[in-house]
């Protein structure tokens, strides 16, 4: 009994060892050729009868219909700790579910005295966009032929009514 309850215990003990490492090299991570982060803003330039926010260019992912998203991102390439930027990138666009891919600009923003260079789409988002959360994925070729993808999730709600809007005003009033 005593060498049965010895084989069972090596038994488990084995197979407590041999498990995980097999579970961790099946999801073992894949390889990064480039890391990317990603943001979207409110951007300055709403449609017609929406109303602008308070201040442009505040960082969100909750957008109305009609209001300007502005997809921001920043990245490198994982080898080499290089910036991404024209001279190294092949193309770069954001995919938005039922529209065409909208081209990523790279480019200087913010105060010469606080200049920062990253990478821009702007999409107004229309009026019949789909209400509730979305996944837009953010896509890079670099010269190297390597790639980076990030899908970023945002929420798209439905436009205050003019009665809402007079509520709420008069309310904050």
């Amino acid at each position: 009994m005593k060498r049965l309850m010895l084989v069972i215990g090596l038994a488990v003990a084995a197979s407590a060892i041999v498990i995980p490492a097999a579970a961790q090299a099946a999801d073992a991570p894949t390889k990064l050729d480039v890391m990317l982060y990603v943001d979207t803003v409110n951007g300055s330039r709403p449609a017609a009868g929406t109303r602008p926010r308070l201040v442009s260019c505040t960082q969100t992912n909750t957008f109305m219909r009609g209001e300007q998203q502005v997809f921001r991102v920043w990245g490198t390439v994982a080898g080499s700790g290089e910036i991404l930027a024209t001279d190294n990138v092949k193309y770069a666009y954001v995919q938005v579910p039922g529209t065409p891919n909208l081209k990523l600009n790279w480019g200087a923003h913010g105060p010469a005295s606080n200049r920062t260079w990253f990478w821009t789409a702007a999409w107004p988002i229309p009026a019949d966009a789909p209400l509730g959360e979305t996944t837009a994925k953010i896509v890079f070729k670099t010269e190297e032929n390597t790639f980076g993808i990030y899908e970023f999730k945002y929420t798209v709600v439905p436009q205050l009514s003019t009665a809402a809007k007079k509520k709420t005003t008069a309310k904050s009033r």
